[in-house]
């Protein structure tokens, strides 16, 4: 019960790592509240978590929707201490194949949305004690990719986000700490999109799968639980003395 008395707001909780990191947090003893623009999926896994859980509605661009999913943690549960920045997007383009819209597009929602979670995160939690804050980044943020274009860009800019953001929190005296993981390849809705992709020009699931995985020396891709994990690591005390951190989640990819 390593997370006993945390009180968190994921975003992106309803699906993929942030439901993963969710489970796993409840499971640990925080209280979580789900922010995700999928409602239906949200307050279903609030409702299988129990009373340690809520579900808020939250679009990540917006300034507004912040501040009331922030509120809205704090009525519920009484208090803050740990904002996990997960909700993200990827879309495959190489520089001649993506379009300025969609590059807006994927900026929107990982680096802004990460950027306006840091900034509400750091504006409730200053004034306590323990407050953490974990955002996901990637392996691509890294080590590039020539089709991920936007998201190599988005991620690349969650990296330096993070570390500005602990090094102001220490600098400031706030008892913030600001860390973030680098996931490679994890089994979540966003590949079984690639999946079907690759599937629609031809190749196998078994294809595409095999090709993610051949990315990772340990020649798998990780699950869901297993960033959870790095997750609630970085959110815990047990990683007090640890700030401006990107942990790679990557089966030894980055190494």
């Amino acid at each position: 019960m390593r997370l006993s008395g945390k009180v968190a707001l994921i975003s992106g909780g309803a699906s993929g790592i942030g439901a993963a990191t969710a489970r796993l947090f409840a499971a640990e003893g925080a209280s979580v509240v789900i922010g995700d623009i999928q409602a239906a999926k949200g307050e279903a896994l609030a409702r299988s978590i129990g009373e340690a859980a809520a579900y808020v509605a939250l679009d990540v661009t917006s300034d507004a929707a912040w501040a009331d999913a922030v509120a809205a943690a704090v009525r519920r549960f009484g208090r803050l201490t740990t904002v996990v920045n997960s909700a993200g997007i990827s879309v495959p383009g190489s520089i001649e194949d993506e379009t300025l819209e969609g590059f807006r597009r994927t900026q929107a929602i990982n680096l802004d949305g990460t950027f306006l979670g840091c900034k509400h995160a750091v504006a409730a939690l200053k004034g306590g004690r323990g407050g953490a804050i974990v955002n996901v980044g990637s392996t691509l943020g890294q080590k590039a990719g020539a089709i991920f274009t936007a998201y190599c860009a988005s991620k690349g800019g969650v990296k330096m986000l993070t570390q500005a953001v602990a090094l102001h929190c220490a600098e400031q005296g706030y008892d913030i700490r600001v860390n973030g993981i680098l996931p490679g390849a994890i089994h979540t809705e966003m590949v079984e999109g690639y999946v079907a992709a690759g599937e629609a020009q031809g190749a196998s699931r078994e294809q595409v799968l095999a090709g993610f995985a051949s990315a990772h020396p340990m020649k798998r891709l990780g699950r869901p639980e297993e960033p959870a994990g790095a997750i609630a690591f970085l959110a815990s005390d047990a990683a007090s003395f640890t700030t401006g951190a990107m942990l790679p989640v990557d089966g030894g990819m980055l190494s």
